[in-house]
This record gives structure tokens, sequence and C-alpha cells, in this order.
């Protein structure tokens, strides 16, 4: 298999669906999906995808407050994806709820999330 250059994409509104049909459309087989937690406050989220072998990408940045559509209904299988990002970071997907993974009352929340301490030192656990 072989890699192409990502597709990056900063701005704050997303047309996340419209992009996934595309992928669709185009006989695109979703893979995976990736979130980083990056140091300027927001989340990445990194779509993979497989067409004919290739390997490609589809990268977009969000604030962590805010909530993105879900593609579930798209690609059935990111229905996984997406319920382990809300429970393992804290992304929001319309209409997908936590619950997944982790047990609420019992588990660490978001324990993949970055959390800033109030005061010098790092990261704060859990």
């Amino acid at each position: 298999m072989t890699t192409e250059e990502p597709q990056f994409d900063r701005s704050d509104v997303i047309d996340v669906r419209r992009r996934f049909k595309g992928f669709l459309d185009a006989g695109s087989r979703f893979i995976a999906l990736v979130v980083r937690d990056s140091e300027d406050g927001n989340f990445e989220l990194i779509y993979v995808f497989d067409q004919d072998e290739k390997m490609t990408d589809f990268r977009f940045a969000i604030p962590v407050d805010q909530e993105v559509d879900s593609v579930a209904d798209i690609y059935p299988g990111a229905m996984t994806a997406e319920r382990e990002a809300v429970d393992l970071f804290g992304v929001r997907f319309k209409g997908v709820r936590p619950g997944l993974f982790l047990v609420e009352g019992k588990s660490p929340p978001e324990p993949l999330r970055k959390r800033q301490a109030d005061v010098k030192g790092g990261d704060v656990p859990g």
C-alpha cells in the first residue's frame, strides 16, 4: 500500500458529511479514526481511508467543546470509532452517546485526554 499526502483543514466549520459522502461515492473504505489532543486546546480528528490500495486521510481540527457531525450512517464502521473517541477523549459527535468502552462511575472520565494543571507542574492525572 502507498500513502498519499494528508488532506488537512483547520477551519472551524467543516462539512464532514459532504466529504464522507464523496469518499464513499469514490469507492473509499473507512479504516480508522485517530484523535489527537493537541497542545493548542483543539482536537485533531484524522479519518483514514483506503481506495485502490492507497491510504489517504482527511484531517481537521475542532475546539474541544465543539460538536461534530457523526458519519456512522454513511460508514457504519465509524460508529465504534466515534464512540471510542467520545469515551476516551470526550469528543462530541451529534447523536452519539458515551458508554461503549468505559463504565460510568467506575472509570476515569476521558482517560486519554491531556489535562493541564492550574499551577506549574505539568499534566494532572485523570
